[in-house]
C-alpha cells in the first residue's frame, strides 16, 4: 500500500450537494453513481469539508448540440442516451413536490479521484489510480444549477440512475435555499465528515434506489454495498457513505415522499447510522495538544467515526472482523502534525476495554498484512505504525516518519489524553 500523504484541496461543506462525481464501472453498475472522491478533513487551514465540486466554468456554455426540449422540459448540452426530461419527471414526482429544472451539460471530462493525506496514510488509496477506468462521472454544481456528466460508454441504465441520484442533488439545494432546517440543512450541522457525507450522499441513494427498482429492475444500494465488500480500498473509501447512507434511509422510510420532511430525525454520528435505534453520544473524550511551537497543528481534531474504523480495517482484515472490532466505537480524535513531513496521532476511545482491546488486536493484524513488525511497532514502506494503549479503554495510533512517531508520546487516563513530543 501506498502509505505517503498526499495534500488535498477542500471545499465548503455546503457544496456537498455538488460534489458526486459519480463513477459506476462498465459493464457492471459500480456503487458510485454519485460516488465523490472524499477529501481528508485533517488539513490545518481548513475545517471537515467535502470533495472539489463543478463550478461555473466556459465548459458549461450552451453549445450547438443542444438538444431541444419543450417547455419545462429539461436541456440537455452534448449528447445523452437517456430522456433527461422523463427521468427528471420522475425523480420529482417521487419526491413529491415541484422544482425548477436543472441543466444537463454532457462532457468528456470528470473532476480528478484523490484520497485525503490521512486516509493515505493508512491504505486507502490503494486503487485510486485505476479508479476512472470506464467510470461513467458526474456532479451537481449547486452555483449553476446544472448537472455535468461524462457518460463515456455507460448502458442507458447506468446513465439512467447517475441522472436520477444527481438530480436529487438539485432538490436538495433548492430545498436548502428555501428551508434550512431541511435534510441538507440538518446534515451539514453534524460535526463529522464522515456523517455529513453519508446522510447527503444515502439519501439521494436512497431515492436512487426507488428508481432503480421502480424502472430498471435491480436495487442501486445492493448494488453499491456489492462494491463496497469487494472493492479496492479506494472503492471503499469513495463508496461508505453512499453504501451504508443508502441502508439507513431504505431501513427509516417508507418511500422518498417522506425524506425532505423537515421532521426526519437524523442520526449524528456513523455509529447511530449503522445501528439504527442506537442514541448513545459520543463518548467522553479531550484532545490536548502539548507538542513543540515549531510544530504545525490543527485548530481542531476532526473525528472519523465507526464506519471509517470499519472501512479501514476491511481492507485486509475479513468483512466480519472489521464490523465486530469497529463495534464498541465510542469516539476519536486526529491530531496531524507537520514537521519535516507530516505525521499523525489517532486517538480512539472505546466503549469498555475489551472494545479498546479488541481494535488493538485487529489494527495489529490490519498491519501486520502490508507491514513488517519490529520490536517498536510497524515499518510500511518508509512509514512507522505504533500502537500505544494510553489507558484500558483509549488505544493511540501514532503514525509518520520515524523521526516523528519516536518523539511523540501520548498519554492521558478516563478520555483526557495529550498529545506530547520533543523537538
Amino acid at each position: 500500500m501506498n502509505r505517503h500523504a498526499a495534500a488535498t484541496l477542500l471545499t465548503a461543506v455546503l457544496l456537498v450537494i455538488a460534489g458526486c462525481s459519480a463513477p459506476t464501472a462498465n459493464p457492471t453498475p459500480n456503487t458510485g453513481p454519485g460516488t465523490a472522491s472524499p477529501t481528508d478533513p485533517s488539513s490545518p487551514t481548513a475545517t471537515p469539508t467535502e470533495p472539489p465540486t463543478a463550478t461555473a466554468t466556459s465548459t458549461d456554455a450552451p453549445t450547438p448540440t443542444a438538444t431541444p426540449t419543450p417547455a419545462g422540459g429539461v436541456t440537455v448540452y452534448g449528447d445523452l442516451s437517456v430522456n433527461a426530461t422523463l427521468v427528471w419527471e420522475h425523480v420529482v414526482a417521487s419526491l413529491d413536490g415541484e422544482y425548477e429544472t436543472p441543466i444537463v451539460s454532457v462532457r468528456d471530462t470528470s473532476l480528478p479521484a484523490q484520497a485525503g493525506s490521512f486516509a493515505t496514510q493508512l491504505g486507502l488509496d490503494e486503487g485510486l489510480e485505476r479508479f476512472d477506468e470506464g467510470r461513467i462521472r458526474a456532479s451537481y454544481s449547486r452555483q449553476t444549477g446544472r448537472v455535468r456528466i461524462s457518460p463515456r460508454n455507460g448502458s442507458t441504465a447506468q446513465v439512467t440512475r447517475i441522472l436520477a441520484h444527481e438530480y436529487v442533488h438539485a432538490v436538495q439545494s433548492q430545498r436548502y435555499r428555501s428551508n434550512r432546517s431541511s435534510l441538507v440543512g440538518q446534515a451539514t450541522e453534524r460535526e463529522s465528515f464522515g456523517i455529513r457525507r453519508a446522510l447527503v450522499e444515502g439519501s439521494a441513494v436512497y431515492v436512487e434506489d426507488a428508481y432503480t427498482r421502480q424502472f430498471l429492475g435491480f436495487s442501486a444500494i445492493e448494488r453499491r454495498c456489492a462494491e463496497y465488500r469487494n472493492g479496492t480500498a479506494y472503492e471503499r473509501y469513495a463508496g461508505q457513505a453512499y453504501c451504508f447512507g443508502g441502508q439507513y434511509f431504505s431501513s427509516q422510510l417508507d418511500s422518498p415522499s417522506e425524506l425532505l420532511s423537515s421532521n426526519v430525525t437524523l442520526p449524528n454520528t456513523t455509529e447511530q447510522l449503522l445501528h439504527p435505534g442506537t442514541s448513545d453520544p459520543p463518548a467522553n473524550l479531550t484532545v490536548v495538544d502539548e507538542t513543540p511551537a515549531d510544530w504545525s497543528t490543527p485548530a481542531s481534531y476532526p473525528r472519523r467515526g465507526e464506519l471509517f474504523v470499519r472501512t479501514v480495517l476491511g481492507t485486509e482484515l475479513p468483512e466480519d472482523r472489521a464490523i465486530e472490532a469497529a463495534a464498541g466505537w465510542g469516539n476519536d480524535r486526529v491530531v496531524r502534525v507537520s514537521r519535516d513531513t507530516e505525521g499523525y496521532v489517532w486517538v480512539l476511545r472505546w466503549d469498555t476495554a475489551d472494545d479498546a482491546a479488541e481494535f488493538e488486536n485487529a489494527f495489529a493484524e490490519y498491519l501486520d498484512a502490508p507491514g513488517n513488525r519490529t520490536a517498536d511497532g510497524w515499518r510500511v514502506d518508509d512509514d512507522r505504525y505504533r500502537l500505544t494503549t494510553v489507558d484500558d479503554r483509549t488505544i493511540a495510533v501514532v503514525t509518520g516518519n520515524e523521526t516523528f512517531v519516536d518523539s511523540v508520546s501520548v498519554t492521558g487516563e478516563g478520555g483526557n489524553v495529550t498529545v506530547a513530543g520533543e523537538s
